[in-house]
């Protein structure tokens, strides 16, 4: 059986302890937690950004170069190869320079891609760990946040930690 942290906290609002002090509870209590996947992992460096200008990438074809803005007239300039990235104004999510996405094990670095700088990657929900999808990247609601937000804040659901546990069949209480 899976449970989400998230969702024992919405059951039990008292409840303060960690992941890891829940985890510690429920096998204290007898009920095996076999494991743990944490979801969303690196969403607190992320950015939500907004689309300003997209053009064609110079001397790759099927890659774009995607203006961003991160904040009130602060923009940069990444290198996309997603299908879906939005018109200019769209939300999307930004991984700036530096930030580490353990869903692939990487942090980014700058990158010259065809010799043209990317300073950033914009993400998809498998980048982040919230999924497998990988088809594109991860386009926001209009309005969700202001560019510079961070991700974990326009979004507290995009991080939790889900609980297997090993229920045997005498613990049909649980």
């Amino acid at each position: 059986m899976k449970a989400s942290y998230r969702w024992l906290r919405e059951l039990l609002p008292d409840l303060n302890a960690s992941p890891d002090e829940v985890a510690e509870r429920l096998t204290h209590a007898g009920i095996e937690v076999e494991g743990r996947h944490e979801y969303g992992k690196g969403t607190e460096e992320c950015l939500v950004v907004k689309v300003t200008a997209i053009r064609p990438h110079p001397s790759k074809s099927g890659l774009r170069l995607v203006t961003v803005e991160r904040e009130a007239g602060k923009t940069q300039e990444v290198v996309c190869g997603a299908p879906n990235v939005p018109e200019p104004g769209g939300l999307v999510v930004l991984a700036p320079l530096g930030v580490h996405l353990p869903a692939k094990g990487l942090t980014i670095a700058p990158r010259a891609i065809g010799g043209v700088n990317s300073e950033g990657m914009l993400c998809s929900e498998s980048e982040l760990g919230l999924s497998e999808e990988h088809g594109g990247i991860i386009i926001l609601p209009s309005g969700l946040a202001e560019p510079g937000t961070p991700l974990a804040t326009a979004v507290p659901n995009a991080r939790d930690t889900v609980f297997e546990i090993g229920l045997t069949p005498n613990r049909p209480d649980c």
